[in-house]
């Protein structure tokens, strides 16, 4: 289980309540964008949770290599509901700011403190999930991981936001509310939360259609022929850390049960990955 999921609805509902009281004190079309925008984090991130929480099912009649896949389809069904939806609410809302140019009230101390406090709730949160997923290397080494991965993309793109709304009411201190400006951002932030929406959806997609682990099949392939097995292999992606492979072997192997057997611990020892089972199949 994620604890940077967990930890990150807390935070998303603290930073949303922060932001919505801004949005009420001053109307600014960014902060409701913003505050859509954390609802939306919120939303997605129970979503993951739902999806971890059914993808510990063992393997069952139905199920023979468990339920982890779970976590793809719903982390899919948050990407292309909620974020969508957040989109559409943010842009609507900044067209119709953008059209009725009416001024917003000024950025108080008050919001700015609450924008603060949002800045480093989502700093935190991203850091905590930097540190599971195993850094900024890790990002690459464990894509499939995608529940994770989602958590610090919205931290990413939620510090994005912060800080357009920081601009705005930088411009709004110095020259005077600038409502075009405002509804601008507001259009911005809801453009940034499609793009962040198709990209959760693409990757998601990718793990559901039968995808292999590029890294690990090199990985077993390097490992069997180091012990005279000519072999190509293929993995299916069962979870984000677990597969299973398949090795076509050029000669019948002697004592394939056994290699295959190594060949689980090897990819656990220096891959960090369990292969549930390896299947074998002998060129005639």
């Amino acid at each position: 289980m994620s604890a940077s999921v967990s930890l990150s609805i807390a935070t998303n509902t603290a930073i949303a309540v922060s932001k919505g009281i801004g949005w009420i004190l001053t109307g600014s079309p960014t902060l409701f964008a913003e505050t859509i925008h954390s609802l939306a984090d919120v939303g997605n991130q129970v979503l993951l949770k739902i999806g971890e929480v059914r993808g510990r099912g063992g393997p069952d009649r139905q199920h023979p290599f468990g339920r982890g896949q779970e976590k793809f389809f719903w982390a899919l069904v948050s990407a292309v509901s909620v974020f969508f939806v957040g989109c559409g609410i943010n842009i609507y809302h900044g067209v119709h700011a953008l059209v009725a140019n009416e001024p917003s009230s000024p950025f108080t101390l008050l919001v700015l403190g609450l924008l603060l406090f949002a800045l480093a709730l989502e700093s935190w949160t991203l850091v905590i999930a930097l540190r599971e997923i195993g850094g900024w290397r890790g990002l690459q080494q464990n894509r499939h991981n995608t529940t994770v991965l989602a958590v610090v993309l919205e931290d990413g793109v939620a510090l994005v936001g912060i800080m357009l709304t920081l601009l705005v009411a930088g411009v709004g201190f110095f020259f005077g509310p600038q409502p075009a400006f405002d509804a601008s951002v507001a259009i911005i932030v809801g453009v940034i939360l499609g793009a962040m929406a198709l990209f959760l959806a693409t990757i998601n997609r990718r793990v559901l259609i039968d995808t292999s682990d590029q890294e690990l099949d090199r990985a077993a392939e390097t490992w069997l022929e180091a012990r005279n097995v000519s072999a190509s292999v293929r993995s299916l992606v069962l979870d984000i850390d677990r597969a299973v492979v398949f090795v076509r072997a050029v000669h019948e192997v002697a004592g394939s049960h056994e290699i295959g057997e190594a060949l689980k611990r090897a990819m656990r020892e220096t891959r960090g990955k369990t292969v549930d089972d390896v299947y074998w199949k002998f060129a005639l």
